[in-house]
């Protein structure tokens, strides 16, 4: 008899769990959308959202003292926004596409000697 309730009790809790918890298509996990997609449902600047997720994950690498050669390397590709002024040099990678959040990457001397953000706009 304890089996049977057991049984009754474990199928009656199934049920209910499968009728709570949604359907997703197979290989889909149920995660927040901004993780899932970020970037416009239309494709709009995918790239751009693209190498700003990338930006993201390595710009934390960065640190004062490094060459440019070391940051190119770390960053894996070129900046978005290049500036030379007199004594300086500054690239700019895209770290948040949401947000619209650059990252300058400042050279004195061909070494970091800065890191500051930027919101540049809408997109």
């Amino acid at each position: 008899m304890d089996k049977i309730t057991l049984a009754v009790a474990f199928v009656a809790l199934a049920g209910c769990a499968a009728s709570v918890t949604p359907r997703l298509p197979a290989g889909r996990m149920n995660v927040p959308a901004d993780i899932v997609a970020p970037c416009s449902a239309d494709r709009r600047g995918s790239q751009a959202c693209a190498d700003a997720l990338g930006n993201a994950a390595v710009i934390s690498q960065i640190h004062k003292g490094q060459s440019q050669t070391e940051v190119r390397s770390i960053m894996g590709h070129a900046a978005e926004r290049r500036e030379v002024g007199a004594f300086t040099e500054s690239w700019g990678y895209l770290t948040s596409y949401k947000n619209q959040m650059m990252t300058w990457i400042t050279f004195t001397d061909r070494t970091v000697s800065s890191l500051t953000h930027e919101i540049v706009g809408g997109h």
